[in-house]
This record gives C-alpha cells, sequence and structure tokens, in this order.
C-alpha cells in the first residue's frame, strides 16, 4: 500500500483502531485551517473585485474533490465540440508536475505539439497530442496564459483545465464534474478529507456533470443528485459514462492510430493493469466490462514518475500472476512511453483511450456550450 492508499484507506473510515482514529482527528485540525484559508480566499473574488475578464468567452472544466473526475476526456470532449463549429479553442492548463510551471509555456499550437511530456507534464501534453487545431498553454498563471493564447495563437475561446478553483479570471461557464463512485471526497475537507473546498461552492457551478455513473447502483445514484439539488439548485445535472474508445499497442499509441476493437497480435489476454490515476478501481472496471481478464493490478499514485525499476516490476508481477500482457491509460502511457525499458519488454504494452459519453443531458450540455461561442463571434 503507497502512500496516497494508505491515505485514502484513513480518511475514507476503512482503516480501525486507535491509531486511525487518532490520524484522523489531527487531519481534522489541518482540515479546519484549510477550510478557514479556503474561505478567505473565495471571499476575495465574491464580489469580483480581484477579477480579470479576459477578451474571449472562457469556459472553465474543474471538480470540488482531489482525484480523477474525468476531466481531461471531458475537455477533450469540449474542445472538439468547438473544432467542429470553426472556433480556435486555446486549453489553459496549469501544469501539473511540468518541469517549470512558472513559465507561461505553449504546449501545442493548434494540434501541433511543441514541447515533451517532461516540459509540459502529462496531461497537458496528452490533450495536445489528441486534438485538431486547438492550442494547449500551461503556467501557474492563467490570465497570463489567457493573453498569450489570444494574442499570440488567435484563439477566440478558452478552456480552463481544472479552473473550478481558480477564480481569477473570470468564466462564462463554469462546469463542475463530480464523480459518482466518490462524489463528496468522503464528506470532508482537504486533509481530513478529499474536498476541495466545501460543498457550498456548488453554488458557483452553471452546470454539474456526474462521470462514470454506470460504477455505482442506481439507488445510490438517485442520493447523489438528491444531495446535489440541495448544495446546488441552480445547476443543471447531466450524466456521462467513461466510454473505452478500444485498444491499441503502446507503439500504435505513439503514432496517433485510431484504436482498434481487440487486442492486436494476442488471441486470449490475460491483463496485469498498470496505473498511476486518481482512481486506480475504475481503470480497472473499463478493463473487465471490456470482457478482458484481469490478472493483477499495480496501482501506483497519482501522476507517478515511472523508472526503469517499476518496469521490472511490471515484468515480474505479469510473470508471477500468470498475465501475458500489460494494459495501461493514456495518461500512464505519456510517461511509460518515454522509457526505453517498456519498449524492450518480451510481452505486449496496450493502452486503453477513453472518452465521455452522456447518458443524459447531452443535448442541453451542448446548447451551453454554443451560447458561450457565440459570445465569441459577437
Amino acid at each position: 500500500m503507497n502512500g496516497e492508499q494508505l491515505f485514502k484507506h484513513i480518511v475514507s473510515g476503512k482503516a480501525r483502531g486507535p491509531l486511525a482514529s487518532i490520524a484522523r482527528a489531527g487531519l481534522g485540525v489541518l482540515s479546519t485551517v484549510y477550510t478557514q484559508g479556503v474561505k478567505q480566499r473565495n471571499k476575495k473574488f465574491d464580489d469580483k473585485s480581484g477579477v480579470i475578464r479576459a477578451t474571449v468567452p472562457v469556459i472553465s472544466v474543474g471538480n470540488i474533490t482531489a482525484g480523477g473526475t474525468g476531466k481531461t476526456p471531458m475537455v477533450r470532449y469540449i474542445c472538439q465540440y468547438l473544432e467542429t463549429a470553426n472556433y480556435s479553442p486555446a486549453i489553459l492548463s496549469r501544469g501539473y508536475r511540468a518541469k517549470d510551471n512558472e513559465e507561461t509555456i505553449v504546449v501545442s499550437r493548434r494540434g501541433r505539439l511543441e514541447v515533451t511530456p517532461a516540459v509540459s507534464g502529462d496531461e497537458a501534453w496528452l490533450l495536445g497530442k489528441g486534438l485538431g487545431h486547438t492550442s494547449v498553454v500551461i503556467g501557474r498563471k492563467r490570465v497570463n496564459s489567457a493573453q498569450l493564447a489570444t494574442a499570440t495563437l488567435g484563439s477566440d475561446i478558452l478552456v480552463l483545465d481544472d479552473g473550478f478553483q481558480h477564480r481569477q479570471l473570470n468564466r462564462d461557464l463554469d462546469i463542475v464534474l463530480i464523480d459518482a463512485a466518490n462524489p463528496f471526497g468522503y464528506n470532508h475537507v482537504l486533509p481530513r478529507g478529499l474536498l476541495r473546498e466545501p460543498l457550498v461552492g456548488l453554488q458557483r457551478a452553471d452546470i454539474i456533470v456526474l462521470t462514470k455513473t454506470d460504477q455505482v447502483p442506481k439507488d445510490i445514484l438517485f442520493g447523489v443528485k438528491q444531495q446535489l439539488l440541495k448544495w446546488a439548485p441552480q445547476a443543471p445535472i447531466m450524466s456521462t459514462v467513461h466510454k473505452p474508445l478500444g485498444i491499441q499497442t503502446l507503439a500504435s499509441w505513439e503514432r496517433n492510430e485510431l484504436p482498434q476493437t481487440a487486442p492486436v497480435g494476442i488471441d486470449d489476454p490475460k491483463f496485469l493493469t498498470v496505473s498511476g490515476i486518481g482512481q486506480p478501481d475504475s481503470f480497472r472496471y473499463t478493463v473487465t466490462s471490456l470482457g478482458y481478464t484481469v490478472c493483477h493490478s499495480l496501482d501506483f499514485g497519482d501522476h507517478h514518475e515511472y523508472s526503469t525499476d517499476d518496469v521490472v516490476r511490471m515484468w515480474s508481477e505479469a510473470f508471477a500472476k500468470g498475465a501475458n500482457a500489460i494494459v495501461t491509460t493514456e495518461k500512464d502511457a505519456v510517461k511509460l512511453s518515454q522509457l526505453s525499458a517498456i519498449h524492450d519488454l518480451k510481452i505486449p504494452v496496450f493502452v486503453i483511450p477513453i472518452g465521455i459519453e452522456f447518458t443524459e443531458g447531452e443535448d442541453v450540455f451542448k446548447t451551453y456550450i454554443s451560447q458561450v461561442g457565440k459570445k465569441a463571434a459577437v
């Protein structure tokens, strides 16, 4: 159990005993301090006095919890929709785990990648790789990124990646993603739970999108919606699932080829799943939902920096557990593809790209996006 898994084991309440109780009490004290800081910061922007408006419309995609809710596939979905409507979007990303996000850096210019994943961070690079003529800019100061995107890249609409808590840049549409499998971060603010801010913050949301709705029973999903109606009665609720777009070899993914409907070159795959994401259970669910056998899983911490030793461990675990193939996420493929050791493995490595599929409210969602787009055309 790595540090992230241990933390979640404690804050979720699964860890029992006096030591776990003491740990939760201590985290509760820190959570109170953190919450006060968040409230003070939000108060600074509530009257709009510290908010700066870009020269073009801004759509924000974010969440209220730490961890994976599906921001990357949602941002990709929005930008693909904007591209088909002949807009020139730019994604503004903080550049988490980038080499230097203090600087404003162009990751991709209208669909052409200009830096390596080591410079940009895996998520920003992945967005740049998977889009047609969308630009991607990273930098801690999103206002500077917005200015660069509009003045230099010719972007006429901006999409804030992970922007709900970044309030300095004004947004015309605030989209909040909620992971149906863990919607409220164990009902505590960091570090006692996974909430980035108290749930009252959902009152700022214009739209709420539930993700991974196929991974929870219908009665649980109904309860989540009722809670959201309580905290954010102003926001329409849409439902989505994470849809596998197919499966492909790591080499095929690197060449930007289209995924296949089945693993090429192997008849009866028995997978070792490898992931360094916020919700590894979600990835295992995806693999098994496609009808594949999962022999074992290696779950690294979110945004894990892979090494040659990790690749050796993958090989050892696959051999020990009877797996004849390895499968990983796109986010992990970004980093793994940079290691020569992964290409030398005598076992096939596959990637499963993920998209967003609406099960409820897609037409309404597109209407909201289109309305923001019309502002760009004025």
